[in-house]
């Protein structure tokens, strides 16, 4: 053992710093090694949570009716801007299905209604059982009649609850279905609405709810209404007869705002004297709008518009989009372009196997940060 019994004062109190300090000294870091590293770590983190494309993805077969199961990731090809990309992750997806039922419930479906309900009924029971489904109806108000749940009868009973109102609060129940039903819900997520897709109330637009569509995963399904020509006849009556349709300021606004023309303030409420071929323009118009927007909405999420002209269409038409449901596959990858520039970016999935087509989202918009 040391002995400082013949050293002087101070060499010994310096000694003791020593000791005392050296064990301190030693734990520091260099101001060059750590920090790095964890600077690493966190672009890793980062480039994790941001970077990541998943993509739904359906196969049909268009030359015979052959299984579209069991292909492997070999099988898949994909594109970026035209840049084929490496697949990170792949598999043939068995998770149970979060579904949201709308249904429009407008003036134009009201004489259909019990017909919408045996549709619905025979599509659900194409949906296995460990899919949860929500339904929710809406004409000028929005109600959830029921949330997500895998029990078939409480989607039964809820279908009984459904009645036709006037006007159309479209956009406002997809933005209620974004936040409330399946915003927080993990896993795979779609939207089947039943609709014209023509927006008259409520509070929210095409522009607000598509950003939300886009980023959310939902891959969305329309079967589309043909009601322009019952709404036309209706925008055409006379205002002093008791049966009329008239245009909402909402869809005035829209009309102005889309296909240009002058107007005053005093002109969105002015549907009464607007003259017959005006409201057969202003009609046609909102139609073409509606149409063009569900195209975009199917083709940015993944999904498809199938246009019904008789409601008799209706069965087929759930059919189809049932077994799209059923076999899908997901595909996942870090995109070479790896800037974050918040702009939208194509994407393409191709099948190598012959008579195989692959559908999915037509793209994504990067992260901007």
């Amino acid at each position: 053992m040391t002995s400082f019994k013949n050293l002087p004062v101070r060499a010994v109190w310096l000694i003791c710093l020593l000791f005392i300090c050296l064990p301190i000294l030693a734990q520091e870091r260099r101001p060059d090694q750590k920090p790095e590293q964890k600077k690493e770590d966190d672009a890793a983190t980062i480039r994790v949570d941001t970077d990541l494309v998943t993509l739904d993805v359906a196969v049909a077969d268009r030359e015979a009716n052959r299984s579209t199961a069991g292909l492997r990731v070999e099988d898949f090809v994909v594109y970026e801007n035209g840049v084929r990309q490496k697949v990170s992750s792949f598999e043939a997806t068995e998770v149970p299905f979060n579904l949201v039922l709308l249904i429009d419930t407008s003036g134009s479906t009201r004489g259909d209604v019990e017909l919408m309900r045996r549709a619905v009924r025979g599509f659900l029971k194409e949906l296995r059982p460990q899919d949860r489904v929500a339904l929710i109806q809406f004409n000028k108000e929005v109600e959830l009649l029921k949330d997500l749940t895998a029990n078939r009868q409480a989607i039964d009973a809820a279908l009984d609850l459904l009645n036709a109102g006037s006007g159309t609060s479209y956009y406002d129940a997809l933005q209620l279905t974004l936040e409330e039903v399946l915003g927080k819900v993990e896993g795979r997520k779609a939207i089947v609405a039943l609709t014209d897709g023509v927006d008259s109330f409520g509070h929210r637009t095409y522009e607000q709810v598509l950003p939300r569509l886009e980023k959310g995963r939902v891959s969305s399904y329309f079967l589309e209404l043909d009601t322009e020509s019952f709404t036309q006849a209706g925008m055409v009556r006379n205002c002093a007869e008791q049966v009329h349709f008239e245009f909402s300021s909402k869809q005035l606004r829209k009309y102005v705002k889309e296909y240009g023309g002058k107007a005053t303030e005093s002109y969105f409420e002015s549907h009464c004297e607007l003259s017959k071929m005006e409201r057969i323009q202003i009609n046609q118009r909102l139609y073409e709008s509606a149409r063009r927007e569900l195209r975009e909405v199917a083709d940015k999420t993944g999904g498809r518009v199938y246009p019904v002209k008789e409601l008799q269409q209706l069965d087929k038409a759930y059919s189809q989009i049932a077994a799209e449901i059923r076999t899908q596959y997901s595909l996942a990858y870090y995109p070479t372009n790896e800037k974050h520039d918040g702009k939208w970016r194509s994407v393409k999935v191709e099948i190598k196997q012959p008579g195989f087509a692959a559908h999915t989202r037509a793209g994504y918009r990067a992260p901007n940060n």
